[in-house]
């Protein structure tokens, strides 16, 4: 089934994700919004309220947890737990940082695909004289690159990635323009 522009846009404003996780979701649920929303919470890009079980299937609800006994655990001393809150709360930052948020890539107002920020860092620093100039070679082709996400998100950091994307654009033209007028005095000369 063919996705559209607005079910991704519906979605959207049902869920805070981005293009790329509405996209992929609503594909995973053949375009079904609810389907795609139960997904989405089944994966945990949004939270499920507690206690709440959806289904559109014939499913009866997973049984409620039992209480578990209680184990005596002898007591750490606040600094351990605090380090180990503190390393964890950095790990769930940075898989919220390098997963949820994306680089937009579109082409003449519709977007091409989003990779995650974690796939672009790998290629940037594992690739870069590769990655760096395939990104500014796509500036002076007409790509548009946008930073989405519910961290990243920035108006301020995604108009200068439009305004570096016009200014390449320009700069690209006047590049061929010359381009043509060295060509153009080339033949005539030749005549």
């Amino acid at each position: 089934m063919e996705i559209t522009l607005e079910q991704v846009e519906r979605l959207r404003e049902k869920a805070d994700v981005s293009y790329g996780q509405a996209k992929a979701a609503l594909e995973y649920s053949g375009g079904n919004l609810l389907d795609a929303l139960i997904y989405l919470e089944e994966q945990g890009v949004i939270p499920r309220p507690e206690d709440a079980y959806y289904s559109t299937k014939n499913e009866a609800p997973p049984p409620p947890p039992q209480e578990l006994p209680v184990l005596q655990v002898k007591p750490e001393s606040k600094q351990k737990k605090h380090k180990r809150r503190g390393v964890r709360h950095l790990l769930r930052w940075l898989r919220r940082i390098l997963l949820d948020n994306e680089l937009e890539i579109w082409r003449k107002g519709q977007p091409i695909t989003a990779v995650p920020m974690l796939i672009l860092l790998i290629l940037v620093f594992c690739l870069p004289w590769i990655a760096i100039p395939l990104l500014i070679l796509g500036l002076f082709l007409g790509f548009r690159y946008q930073i989405a996400g519910p961290d990243l998100e920035n108006d301020t950091i995604n108009g200068m990635m439009d305004s570096a994307a016009s200014t390449a654009a320009d700069v690209g033209r006047q590049v061929m323009d010359e381009l043509k007028n060295q060509h153009e005095k080339y033949n005539n000369r030749k005549k």
